[in-house]
C-alpha cells in the first residue's frame, strides 16, 4: 500500500492539529488538507481527492455527516472516518444510509492511544466497517430488547455472540465464554 492521502475536518483547531500530529507520525499517511467546517471538507475533497476523510460530526455550514454524503458522492473511493462526542444512533444510522463499506464511526473519548486511529484509518482504506464498541453495545442491546419483533436468521452462537456484546463484555472475554477464536469472533 502506497502513502494514503487524509483530509481532516473539525471546527476545533487543537483536534485538526493533534489528528494531524498524530497522523503524520506515520511515514505511510500524508495530510493532504484541513477544514474547519464540512463545507470547506467538501471543496477540499473536490481538490485533492483524499483516500480518507476524517470529519467532526458537529460542524459549522454543513455538518460532518452530510459532508460524508457529499464527498463519497463526488468520490467513492475516500473513506470516510467520523469522530464524535455524541454517542447518538441516529447520527450512525444517517452515515451508513448509502453504505456501510469504508466507513467508521468513533467517539472522542474512546480514542485512548495513537496507534488506534491509525490502525483505524489503514483498515477503512482497506475497506472494512468500524464502530466505536460502545456504538455496538448500544445497537446490540436494542437487537436483543427488540429481538423478537424481528424476523432474524441469526443462529444461536451469533445469538450468543450479540448477547454478551451487548453486556458490554470484551472480545477476549466473549472468545472465552463462547470458546470461539478471535478471529471467528471478528468475522461474525
Amino acid at each position: 500500500m502506497g502513502q494514503l492521502q487524509v483530509l481532516i475536518a473539525d471546527d476545533s483547531e487543537f483536534m485538526r492539529v493533534a489528528y494531524r500530529r498524530i497522523l503524520e507520525s506515520e511515514s505511510n499517511l500524508r495530510i493532504v488538507a484541513m477544514a474547519a467546517n464540512g463545507e470547506e471538507a467538501s471543496k477540499l475533497a473536490t481538490e485533492t481527492r483524499p483516500d480518507v476523510a476524517i470529519l467532526d460530526v458537529r460542524m459549522p455550514k454543513v455538518d460532518g455527516i452530510q459532508a460524508a454524503h457529499e464527498i463519497r458522492r463526488n468520490n467513492l473511493k475516500t473513506s470516510i472516518v467520523v469522530i464524535s462526542a455524541y454517542d447518538d444512533l441516529a447520527f450512525v444510522a444517517d452515515l451508513m444510509r448509502y453504505g456501510v463499506e469504508k466507513k467508521a464511526y468513533l467517539l472522542k473519548y474512546s480514542l485512548s492511544d495513537i496507534t488506534g486511529l491509525i490502525r483505524i484509518v489503514e483498515a477503512v482504506h482497506r475497506g472494512q466497517t468500524i464502530l466505536d464498541s460502545g456504538i455496538v453495545q448500544r445497537m446490540a442491546r436494542l437487537f436483543c430488547k427488540h429481538s423478537d419483533l424481528l424476523d432474524t436468521d441469526l443462529c444461536g452462537e451469533e445469538q450468543d455472540l450479540l448477547g454478551l456484546m451487548a453486556e458490554g463484555y470484551s472480545d477476549d472475554r466473549v472468545c472465552a465464554t463462547l470458546h470461539l477464536d478471535r478471529a471467528n469472533v471478528e468475522r461474525q
